[in-house]
């Protein structure tokens, strides 16, 4: 028995699945010249741009939240790394004061891919539409999120320093910076008396 798949069927056969927000059914020039029938309707496609820049909400809170998701098990494993200057816990709180500074700095990278583009202003006649660049301002509040996440990432690494004692928080670490005061044994008043 020889199976045989007929590709010039151009219709999907399963209509009851929805494509997927923002895909558009491919056609062939013969099609788009012949009607224009096969023209996407505009509250189609509104509600499609709608569903697209609602996900991208979504998908950018999902990464404004992530180093927060992130906090309990990094927690866990300085926890667990012990509070002696080993190779280990050295390389772990690296990874915590570097990683929060790469990430804030690379923000406009991370965010790229979720950049919403504004509805385009109403076309006047017989002028062609503005279709207007997509924008990182409606993005902003995930973007402060990102940015105090990544301050709490960080937290966490300055902590584990300071819990080791590679921290200077102390006024012993600082010994070396200070001046010391003249001996009393040579003071103005002790050479005076001494003559």
């Amino acid at each position: 028995m020889r199976f045989r798949l007929d590709f010039t069927v151009s219709q999907n056969r399963n209509s009851s699945i929805p494509n997927p927000p923002g895909y558009l059914p491919p056609t062939s020039a013969k099609q788009l010249s012949s009607s224009k029938a096969n023209q996407p309707d505009p509250a189609k496609v509104a509600a499609q741009e709608r569903k697209s820049t609602e996900l991208k909400f979504k998908r950018a809170w999902d990464l404004a939240l992530a180093p927060a998701k992130s906090l309990p098990m990094q927690g866990i494993m300085l926890y667990f790394s012990g509070s002696g200057i080993q190779i280990f816990s050295l390389g772990m709180i690296f990874m915590l004061l570097t990683g929060p500074i790469s990430a804030v700095f690379n923000i406009f990278r991370a965010f790229e891919s979720l950049r919403i583009t504004p509805p385009p202003p109403p076309a006047r006649k017989g002028e062609e539409p503005v279709i207007p660049e997509p924008s990182y301002a409606p993005l902003a509040l995930p973007m402060i999120a990102y940015v105090a996440c990544q301050g709490l990432v960080l937290a966490l690494g300055l902590y584990k320093c300071s819990s080791m004692g590679i921290l200077p928080t102390g006024s012993g670490d600082w010994l070396h910076f200070e001046t010391r005061s003249d001996p009393p044994e040579w003071s103005a008043v002790r050479a005076q008396s001494l003559g």
